[in-house]
């Protein structure tokens, strides 16, 4: 099935005149939030430049060996940027208000930018996590409460949509589609109210004393949340709402790269429901979540990670290459953890891997 590389090769002449604008440029947009702009976008206040320009001025800089050093499934951002700018719908779109902040102290990285679209509107694009395990555990700290750059999310929304009177659209993927949801939710009143959609493309949820706020309420509505079949990060913690699930070309837990996303027209490819085994693990998950203190949370997270480093892999796919050996590796890790995680952690791989773990144990009683 088509993803939406091919859509930009398809339907990438038509303008947004000739076809409005649609989830999947919401997608589309989303992952140029992911490329390494510094030095080429406008700061804020400073101009814009179009998507054409900036494309250009990053292929001067970045050769493809280069790029061929990024592992992680965002190494492909700058190509979606490419056809972008290789297409009437987009190549004209300008590119302003781009941030790119990391913060060691503060333990944040926040990085946003807005596109000006040929039909006067403004997407506001908020930056995820790769598919690093780091970038990861990142997204389940977010169980803990309130991070900073979900602040600075709605600082820079107020800031950006507060000079203009144009409609827009919020969104981003992974942690972004969540830094997107919250900063909608928390910004001023009059900005909320030119907001058409935000779009949280498989992005963690929020504890549910954030539900309950009045503007989540008013901006609920608002909200188009997709997640793969096998969501993982999709699912943490609370959203208010039922998501719609999309077909993947990936499996397992790599369907989180919205570059494997199925396209059929100006749509995601729709599935009926989260798969069974992926329903198991966030179950697990929520289960843990909703029986634990904030403190007693940060310590889980920290275990199940410690657990998943041990195999030495930095990335999702490199977790899931491993297959058997990993998982052997992640087994013996997790026999020392501590009393009071080990039982959460040992449910929590088990769903995630499915039945690896009986895999190896069953080949350690025939040795």
């Amino acid at each position: 099935m088509p993803n939406i590389m091919d859509y930009l090769q398809w339907r990438g002449d038509l303008t947004l005149s000739q076809s409005p604008f649609c989830e999947v440029d919401n997608l589309i947009l989303s992952y140029l939030s992911y490329v390494n702009l510094d030095g080429i976008a406008p700061a804020p206040q400073m101009g814009a430049m179009t998507v054409k320009e900036a494309s250009d001025l990053f292929f001067d800089l970045y050769s493809p060996e280069c790029l061929k050093a990024d592992r992680s499934f965002i190494r492909l951002a700058p190509y979606v940027m490419e056809a972008m700018a290789g297409s009437p719908r987009f190549c004209n779109a300008k590119i302003q208000n781009y941030v790119n902040e990391l913060a060691f102290d503060e333990q944040f990285q926040f990085a946003a930018l807005e596109v000006v679209l040929d039909d006067g509107t403004s997407y506001i694009a908020y930056r995820g996590t790769d598919d690093t395990i780091v970038g990861w555990k990142e997204d389940f700290q977010l169980s803990a409460g309130v991070v900073p750059a979900q602040r600075k999310a709605a600082d820079y929304l107020n800031e950006v949509a507060g000079n203009s009177m144009r409609k827009l659209w919020v969104g981003g993927h992974s942690k972004g589609g969540n830094l997107a949801v919250y900063a909608a939710a928390m910004c001023e009143p009059n900005v909320q109210e030119r907001i058409e959609v935000v779009y949280c493309n498989d992005g963690p949820g929020f504890l549910g004393t954030f539900l309950t706020t009045s503007g989540f309420q008013r901006i609920l509505p608002k909200i188009q949340r997709f997640v793969p079949e096998a969501s993982v990060i999709g699912m943490i913690l609370e959203h208010g709402d039922e998501p719609t699930v999309i077909s993947s070309s990936q499996k397992g837990i790599l369907q989180h790269d919205g570059l494997s996303w199925e396209v059929l027209g100006a749509r995601f490819l729709k599935k009926e429901k989260i798969d069974r085994r992926t329903e198991i693990f966030n179950d697990t998950l929520h289960n843990w979540l909703e029986n634990l203190e904030p403190d007693m949370r940060a310590e889980v997270v920290g275990d199940f990670f410690s657990v998943l480093e041990a195999t030495g892999a930095q990335t999702l796919t490199g977790l899931q290459e491993g297959g058997l050996r990993y998982v052997s590796v992640m087994m013996k890790k997790a026999e020392s953890l501590r009393p009071e995680t080990k039982t959460a952690v040992d449910d929590l791989l088990k769903s995630l891997f499915g039945h690896l773990k009986e895999l190896v144990l069953d080949s350690e009683k025939e040795g």
